[in-house]
């Protein structure tokens, strides 16, 4: 269910404060950019290029069996040994632009993903997750300001479908956020702002908090960052070398859409709501100055997922914990074996 929805960078910052005789050091700090998303906080950390790039991968959860069932009293039918299982696939361009000098930062990224739901021991009267298209557009600003301190504002309107019926209403969404970011020094910048998202199910306005620090493990050894942005992830990160950085992620992810497949039980404004909030270990190899690929895996800490009407919660589970896996490749952007 991790979205790639971009939004929310960080240490772009660290490029506007940059003189220009370093701006291509500052290239490289880019790389531990923090971007939001519809899954607010992706999301899932991505790198806000400089160059334009093409992203493409894929998730998958495997098939697992669901507990702490809460239902609806009219739904008075066995409910033993049901799974759920879960499969994403996704693409977002970005196009970066550097204006009035390198005072500010436009970043225009569009998406699509396709998430898949399976189900085992559901029968046809009982509410459950369907399968959804994500087709979003995230605008990504940032102003450098005097003291160096910047602001950063996102908005991510959206399609969030089943579309097996004709659009309505319910099917559109607006997510944002703005930040308020202030670069300490060559290493530390840090932030506060808010946001109205979907990374916890169903959208609400989250505050946020967000640190970046970069150093050398010791003097003269490898590189290595750390970002929160909080409450959605925290991340270490250490470079070895050029070609790899190796890093660990704590984060949750997670979305609304709206309910249309033929079949469902009828609801009067049928929403999907879930979240996961996983951990474990990631790794992205560039594989040549235009090409990049990023594998994440590790373990589900806690995971939810609900249909409601809209407002009253009509079926909430919770998938067992689970291993998964997610890859993309990145055409384009920056790369360290490029940018010196």
């Amino acid at each position: 269910m991790n979205q790639i929805k971009t939004l929310l960078l960080s240490t772009v910052s660290t490029y506007l404060w940059t003189p220009k005789k370093k701006k291509g050091s500052a290239y490289k700090n880019l790389s531990g950019i923090l971007l939001i998303g519809s899954s607010l906080l992706y999301t899932q950390p991505v790198l806000a290029q400089l160059r334009p790039s093409l992203s493409f991968g894929h998730e998958t959860w495997p098939s697992m069996s669901v507990s702490n069932l809460e239902l609806d009293q009219t739904y008075n039918q066995g409910l033993d040994d049901l799974k759920v299982w879960t499969d994403t696939r996704f693409i977002r361009g970005s196009y970066p632009i550097i204006m009035q000098g390198g005072l500010m930062f436009l970043d225009v990224q569009p998406g699509f993903q396709r998430i898949e739901f399976r189900h085992e021991n559901w029968t046809e009267e009982l509410p459950r997750p369907t399968d959804a298209y994500i087709i979003d557009l995230n605008i990504i600003v940032q102003r450098q300001l005097k003291n160096r301190w910047s602001l950063l504002g996102q908005v991510t309107p959206a399609i969030k479908s089943g579309l097996e019926e004709k659009l309505a209403g319910q099917d559109f969404a607006i997510e944002g956020a703005f930040l308020a970011i202030r670069q300490a020094n060559e290493r530390f910048a840090f932030g506060f702002g808010a946001a109205y998202s979907t990374n916890f199910g169903a959208p609400i306005p989250i505050p946020l908090l967000q640190f970046d620090y970069q150093a050398s493990l010791w003097a003269g050894g490898p590189a290595w960052r750390g970002n929160a942005l909080l409450p959605s992830s925290i991340e270490a990160w250490v470079i070895p070398t050029r070609r790899v950085e190796i890093g660990i992620q704590l984060q949750s992810l997670g979305d609304r859409h709206h309910i249309t497949e033929i079949g469902t039980v009828p609801l009067d404004k049928p929403y999907s709501d879930y979240f996961d909030t996983v951990l474990g270990p990631s790794v992205i190899v560039y594989l040549t100055p235009w090409l990049n690929l990023n594998v994440e895996s590790g373990i589900s800490i806690y995971r939810q997922m609900q249909i409601t009407d809209g407002r009253n919660e009509v079926i909430k589970f919770e998938p067992d914990q689970a291993g998964f896996l997610r890859w993309k490749f990145t055409v384009g952007g920056q790369s360290p074996l490029r940018d010196e």
